[in-house]
């Protein structure tokens, strides 16, 4: 690594070191100031359910005012190196690993599955601007609905059960869109194309609110992680850990670079291929109970490898000057 290039990642790295101390702040909170499950769940609700959509509203009430939508093609390259690697990992998990057919469809989830909400969402605007928020948007958008649709049909079909419906389909669609986060999205876009401007008395409550997002976010990342520990499956935990921290971006990289994608979208799917797997894998272990120790093992792994993985991925777009 070249000084400039160490330079940057210092750079990169002191940008980020705040946001990841937050995490660390909600993990002592939980673990050692007698800040329970309960407090933990209020926060969480908060945050997903009010501060992170009034946050995302807001920035994106004015998206087709600004002229700063996405190029959609970001979706190829996101949503198909998950899939890619989705079918890979389940490979690597069944094949190579031993673990049973449910267990190895959770292994692929957890190879693809980022924790783009409570984590994603307020690292990316804090570190590289709101110039961001359409792409991340728009992964967002749509990853709950395919993610889970792709591991609930990788299940069905390895139990056997033969039960895989329209219906059981279209009831993931319609949780899709109850989620706090999706309704936010759609109606700050359906806001943006009316032209109007929000008026003050409505917008300056939600833009405290919003201001709230990043900070109650990363606390309530870290009081989760409290919540686990590292046990059985470490070894696995850390094979999946490699997959999803350096697979996944590479990829979701190669892709970009093949379809042509433009600076601002490379840079956000990278950006969140490169973060931890996300709580809903570990949500996926309990509905189907199957590698659960794996996964949250995992889930502590590439949160604390990350903090470093980030910061070094946005400092060689930087200096390849993709970004």
């Amino acid at each position: 690594m070249d000084t400039t290039l160490l330079a940057q990642f210092a750079l990169q790295l002191e940008k980020s070191s705040p946001l990841f101390l937050m995490i660390f702040l909600g993990y002592a909170l939980s673990r050692w100031f007698g800040f329970n499950k309960t407090a933990s769940n209020v926060l969480a609700k908060f945050a997903f359910n009010i501060a992170l959509p009034a946050m995302l509203f807001r920035l994106l009430s004015n998206i087709f005012v600004q002229e700063g939508h996405a190029d959609l093609r970001l979706l190829i390259a996101y949503f198909g190196a998950c899939f890619i690697l989705f079918f890979v990992g389940r490979f690597i998990a069944r094949k190579v690993l031993g673990m049973s057919a449910v267990g190895s469809a959770i292994f692929g989830t957890g190879c693809v599955f980022s924790n783009n909400g409570l984590l994603g969402l307020p690292l990316a605007i804090a570190m590289l601007g709101e110039q961001v928020t359409p792409s991340i948007s728009a992964v967002l958008s749509m990853n709950a609905m395919i993610l889970w649709t792709l591991v609930s049909i990788t299940v069905e079909f390895a139990l056997q059960t033969g039960h895989l419906t329209w219906r059981s389909f279209f009831r993931t669609v319609l949780s899709v869109f109850k989620n706090p986060l999706i309704i936010s999205i759609f109606l700050g876009v359906l806001w943006s194309l009316t032209g109007l401007k929000i008026p003050y008395v409505i917008d300056e409550p939600i833009r405290l609110i919003g201001n709230s997002a990043t900070a109650m976010s990363l606390i309530v990342v870290g009081m989760g992680l409290a919540e686990y520990g590292l046990g059985p499956g470490i070894k696995k935990s850390f094979v999946l850990s490699g997959i999803k921290l350096f697979l996944h971006p590479l990829l979701i990289y190669t892709l970009a670079v093949l379809i042509g994608l433009g600076p601002v979208e490379t840079t956000s799917v990278v950006f969140l291929g490169c973060l931890p797997i996300g709580v809903n894998v570990y949500l996926m272990c309990r509905q189907f109970q199957a590698a659960e120790d794996v996964i949250a093992n995992a889930m502590i792994i590439t949160t604390v490898v990350s903090s470093f993985t980030v910061p070094l991925a946005v400092t060689l777009l930087r200096h390849a000057g993709i970004f």
